[in-house]
């Protein structure tokens, strides 16, 4: 039996095993621990756990001393009434004690692997989980051994331990299995709300266009039109087609940026060029609505797919006027370095309430309707986003209630050598900026 000190040396070995174990500590680490821990008690001993895996066969997990050579010979063992020590222990789920596996029966298979590595003794104790056999815990010696009760005692402790530990890893990874189960039940109950929603939104997007263009059709064909009412009615037609493809074709380029399938081609674009290209278009709409747009500085390079970064900035640009009120202004202003260029957009519109940000870059969110006021379909600035970050870059918005909203899109700049920052670019406050001619 085991003496006074022998107690606590086992005590102390168990509790440093318990407290890795608790920290977190890998199986294969813990392990480890137990067989070295038995080690230093019985001398000339060396130890291994080998578990069962999903076929059934056992696997070497901690043979910390053995030969790497011998380890790999017995991994795979399948358990049966003559498979060695730890093979027969599984197989009858009882401790077996080879004393010399040179005339062992048992050891007739693994024989000659044991006498290339110098084992001639080995006794394996079954490790159980759940009143289930799941491995063993071998101890082999260089010369015959024939454990005595003190030998059986230790190893009765230290096969414990490892029941202990490979228990205590079952239930971790069970309750591992069981959170990602309910993160993926709860991610696809997500995703079917949000293809509802989505549905339901592009339903609501699409009926007002298509009802204006089953209107006025009936009109052309039962009404007595004059030639002005005529061109009226076909150019509601005309506008509310127009409506319906550009609500499609920023559905298509979302579902290709959010599946990574969005063709970009990255080249040296110069920025003002393409902020100039946008007003030109932007400006006869604005007119309309009494907006003033103009744009200030420089010009630099960014790499940046030329098409795509127009639409970025026509959707932000679009975006300001339809929420500008006439007599105000619309300013785009472009700043860079050898790192970073930028493209500012910023406008006196009625600004977005903080508590409604969050909800900026969620699709068909229509923030504009919901206030009361005019509202897209809900994706241009959604999309905007998507498409900066499918270009390596970013697109961050500020806004301030009653005084404005303040969009900048950040490129990497043409021949720079790293990727942009990643810190989230600093945006201007609107009340500071300058809206001079």
């Amino acid at each position: 039996m085991l003496s006074g000190e022998e107690v606590t040396a086992v005590l102390d070995r168990q509790t440093a095993v318990m407290e890795q174990v608790a920290s977190g500590a890998q199986l294969g680490e813990v392990l480890d621990s137990i067989a070295l821990a038995l080690e230093e008690l019985m001398a000339g001993s060396m130890c291994s756990v080998l578990l069962l895996d999903e076929e059934g066969r056992l696997r070497n997990r901690s043979a910390p001393t053995l030969a790497a050579g011998f380890s790999a010979g017995v991994d795979g063992l399948v358990p049966g009434p003559a498979a060695g020590s730890c093979g027969t222990a599984v197989h009858l789920g009882e401790a077996v004690v080879c004393s010399d596996v040179s005339t062992d029966y048992r050891w007739e298979t693994f024989r000659e692997l044991a006498a290339l590595y110098g084992l001639r003794a080995c006794w394996s104790s079954p490790i159980r989980s759940r009143g289930e056999v799941v491995g063993t815990f071998a101890v082999y010696h260089q010369t015959p051994y024939e454990p005595d009760e003190r030998d059986r005692e230790l190893v009765r402790r230290f096969t414990h331990l490892t029941s202990l530990a490979v228990e205590h890893d079952r239930s971790t990874a069970e309750r591992e299995a069981r959170h990602r189960a309910e993160l993926a039940r709860q991610s696809a109950e997500r995703a079917n709300h949000a293809k509802s929603q989505f549905v339901t939104a592009l339903s609501h997007e699409l009926r007002t266009p298509l009802q204006s263009i089953t209107s006025f059709t009936e009109n052309l064909q039962t009404l007595d039109l004059s030639p002005d009412q005529r061109q009226g009615a076909l150019e509601r037609i005309g506008g509310a087609a127009a409506h319906i493809l550009s609500i499609v074709d920023d559905v298509l380029d979302l579902a290709r940026v959010e599946a990574g399938a969005m063709p970009i081609e990255l080249q040296d674009v110069d920025v003002k060029d393409e902020v100039e290209a946008s007003l030109d278009l932007i400006e006869p709409l604005a007119e309309r609505r009494g907006l003033h747009v103009g744009c200030t500085g420089p010009s630099f390079s960014v790499r940046a797919d030329r098409r795509r970064l127009r639409q970025v900035i026509l959707n932000l640009l679009s975006n300001s006027v339809r929420f500008s009120a006439p007599g105000t202004r619309i300013r785009v202003y472009t700043e860079g370095d050898d790192l970073v260029g930028r493209v500012h957009v910023v406008d006196q519109g009625a600004g977005i309430p903080e508590e409604l940000m969050a909800r900026v870059f969620v699709p068909f969110d229509r923030l504009g309707a919901e206030a009361g006021r005019e509202g897209g379909a809900g994706l241009g600035l959604v999309l905007a986003r998507r498409l900066s970050e499918a270009m390596g870059g970013t697109l961050e918005l500020s806004s301030v209630v009653g005084v404005g909203t303040h969009a900048v899109v950040m490129l990497s700049a043409a021949g720079a050598s790293r990727l942009l920052p990643p810190e989230t670019p600093k945006l201007g406050d609107v009340r500071g900026f300058e809206f001079a001619d």
